[in-house]
C-alpha cells in the first residue's frame, strides 16, 4: 500500500468526526424538486430482510496502514458498505498537483482494496470542519482561502465532478450536517454551499447516472438538543432547499439522552416527512463508556439498548443505507502518540468508545444486535 493509503484513514478520523460544540448564525434558501411522500411507519414485528446496506466510516483503531488492513477485513464480516468522508485536498491542489494525480495516489488503490473485500463504497466530500460545522475545513483554513471565493468554489466543483466520473459511487454526499452551519454559522457561506450543492447535483447525475446525491442533516441539532440557545431557522423546512435524491441523517443521541428509550418515536421520521425524501443514515452512534469515561456493565447495556432502539426507529423510515461511525473503538493513546502536530485528539475522546468491538476487536454486547440485523438477507 502507498503512503497515501493510511492518510485516508487518518484524514477521516481527524477531520471528519461529527459536531458536538457549535457557535451562532442563520441562513435559508429554496429548492422544491424530487420530493417523496414517506410511507406508513413499519410495524413492530421483526423484518424478514433488510432493504439497506450496512457499514461504518473508514476509521481504524490506530492511524497506521497495518491497523487499516487489520480492521476492515474484520469489519467486512459484519458489513457490506463503507463511507469515505473527506475534505477536498486543498494543500496539494493549491500547490499545483493535478487532480488526476491526487485521485490516482489517494483513491484508486484504496477503492480497489475496499471493493475487493466486498464493501460497497460511498463518499461525502465535506466542505466543513468535522469538529465544528460553523467553519470551513482544516486545509481550506490553513490555506487562508474560503469557499466564499468563486475561484475556490469552481475548484471544489471540479474535484467533485472528477470523483463522480472516475468512481461512480453508490451515494455521493455534498455536505455534512449542513443544517448546523445554517443554524449557527455564516449565512453567506451557507448560501454559497447550498447553491454549489444544487449546481453539482445534476452534474453528478449526468456524470454517474447510478449515483444518488445527498447532503446530511444533524438530527440532534434539528431537534434543538445541543445545550445552546435554539436557532431561529426552521431546520426541518430547510431540508427541502437542497436538490438531492436522498437525505442523510447524522445523530449521536448518547450526548443528549440518558437512556435510549427516551429517543422520540419520530426522531428520524420527522426529517423524512419534512424533506419529502428517502433517507439514509450517514453517521452516528452511542458510546459504551459511562460518565466516568470507562466502560461498565451498565454503560455497555445502554449501548446495546441503543442498537435495539436504533433499528426499531430505522424501521419507521426504511432507509436506503445505514452507516454509523465506528466498527472498532479508537486506541486514543496511539492517536496521541502518532497524530500530526495540531491534531485535536481530545476532540475525539467523546467518540472513542462508539465501536461495536473494542480496539483489540473483542466484541461488545451491541455487536450481537447489529449482527442480527446484518444477517438478514439484503433485498433492495
Amino acid at each position: 500500500m502507498s503512503r497515501t493509503f493510511w492518510l485516508v484513514a487518518l484524514a477521516v478520523v481527524v477531520s471528519l468526526i461529527p459536531v458536538y460544540l457549535h457557535s451562532t448564525g442563520a441562513a435559508s434558501g429554496g429548492v422544491q424538486a424530487r420530493l417523496r411522500v414517506p410511507g406508513l411507519a413499519a410495524d413492530s414485528s421483526p423484518p424478514a430482510s433488510r432493504a439497506y446496506r450496512m457499514g461504518w466510516f473508514l476509521v481504524s483503531p490506530r492511524p497506521t496502514v497495518d491497523s487499516v488492513l487489520e480492521t476492515f477485513p474484520q469489519a467486512a464480516q459484519h458489513s457490506d458498505a463503507v463511507l469515505l468522508q473527506r475534505e477536498v485536498p486543498w494543500t496539494r491542489i493549491l500547490a499545483g498537483t493535478p487532480m488526476e494525480t491526487i485521485a490516482l495516489e489517494d483513491y484508486d488503490e484504496l477503492i480497489r482494496y475496499l471493493t475487493g473485500i466486498g464493501l460497497h463504497v460511498s463518499i461525502l466530500v465535506d466542505p466543513l470542519d468535522g469538529l465544528d460545522r460553523t467553519r470551513e475545513g482544516n486545509e481550506m483554513r490553513a490555506a487562508g482561502r474560503s469557499l466564499n471565493e468563486p475561484e475556490m468554489r469552481a475548484l471544489h466543483e471540479q474535484w467533485v465532478e472528477l470523483l463522480a466520473k472516475r468512481y461512480h459511487f453508490e451515494y455521493f454526499g455534498l455536505a455534512s450536517e449542513i443544517n448546523s452551519l445554517a443554524a449557527r454559522g455564516d449565512p453567506v457561506l451557507f448560501g454559497n454551499l447550498r447553491d454549489m450543492s444544487n449546481r453539482l447535483a445534476p452534474k453528478i447525475r449526468a456524470d454517474s447516472p447510478g449515483t444518488k446525491v445527498f447532503v446530511s442533516f444533524q438530527v440532534d441539532e434539528a431537534w434543538g438538543r445541543p445545550p445552546i440557545p435554539p436557532s431561529s431557522i426552521d431546520q426541518f423546512a430547510l431540508s427541502r432547499t437542497f436538490d438531492i435524491d436522498v437525505l442523510g441523517l447524522s445523530s449521536y443521541p448518547s450526548f443528549f439522552f440518558n437512556d435510549p428509550g427516551e429517543i422520540p418515536d419520530d426522531y428520524f421520521r420527522r426529517l423524512e416527512v419534512a424533506s419529502g425524501k428517502p433517507v439514509l443514515m450517514a453517521e452516528g452512534g452511542w458510546t459504551s463508556a459511562g460518565q466516568s469515561g470507562d466502560e461498565s456493565p451498565a454503560s455497555l447495556a445502554k449501548q446495546t439498548a441503543f442498537y435495539q432502539r436504533f433499528f426499531a426507529l430505522m424501521d419507521t423510515v426504511q432507509p436506503e443505507l445505514v452507516v454509523l461511525l465506528l466498527f472498532a473503538d479508537l486506541d486514543l493513546p496511539a492517536w496521541q502518540a502518532t497524530a500530526p502536530p495540531g491534531t485535536n485528539v481530545d476532540g475525539l475522546r467523546p467518540f472513542g468508545h462508539m465501536g461495536v468491538v473494542r480496539s483489540n476487536f473483542q466484541p461488545k454486547p451491541a455487536l450481537s444486535v447489529w449482527d442480527a440485523r446484518f444477517k438478514l438477507p439484503y433485498r433492495r
